[in-house]
């Protein structure tokens, strides 16, 4: 199967816009308590904006996931990079019984099933295998946070002359 290249820009975007639309129908709790769409930011969270005094949904950035990459390598001429993607998860759960990690879970669990049966972003951009993940061991009460760490397979642009 043959890709056309994407930058690595059109990676995180890919990544973030897949995201969203995976999580389009599903809501979870911001930090003033209403129920939101999950919010995909590309390489980092927006700067903070609006008044302090008057809290909005859309000036807050919870619950979100973020797309970041984080580096990458490149064998030979001939191979694709590899470039590594930390994806952070961020959920809001006030509630006492502390059950926000089971939202970040769940978030994780779909992002896993999604690449295990179509490891193809975008027509342009492969998973590989290796996936990690993880929760966060700090009490961060009523945020709960997570993570994965993902390699994409971006290739690399064709030589113009075969001789170089």
């Amino acid at each position: 199967m043959t890709f056309d290249a994407g930058t690595f820009i059109d990676l995180e975007e890919s990544l973030a816009a897949e995201f969203e639309s995976m999580f389009a129908e599903r809501t979870f709790m911001n930090s003033i308590g209403h129920s939101v769409p999950l919010k995909c930011y590309v390489h980092s969270l927006p700067v903070k904006q609006g008044d302090d005094d008057v809290l909005l949904d859309e000036h807050l950035p919870e619950p979100y996931i973020v797309s970041e990459i984080n580096g990458g390598k490149k064998a030979t001429d001939d191979d694709a990079h590899i470039v590594t993607v930390a994806v952070i998860i961020c959920v809001c759960d006030d509630n006492t019984a502390r059950h926000g990690h089971q939202d970040i879970l769940s978030i994780i669990q779909r992002i896993v099933e999604r690449f295990g049966k179509n490891p193809v972003l975008g027509g342009r951009f492969v998973m590989r295998p290796a996936l990690d993940w993880s929760l966060s061991d700090e009490d961060t009460y009523p945020y709960y946070y997570g993570g994965l760490l993902m390699q994409f397979e971006v290739h690399a642009i064709e030589k113009e002359d075969e001789l170089a």
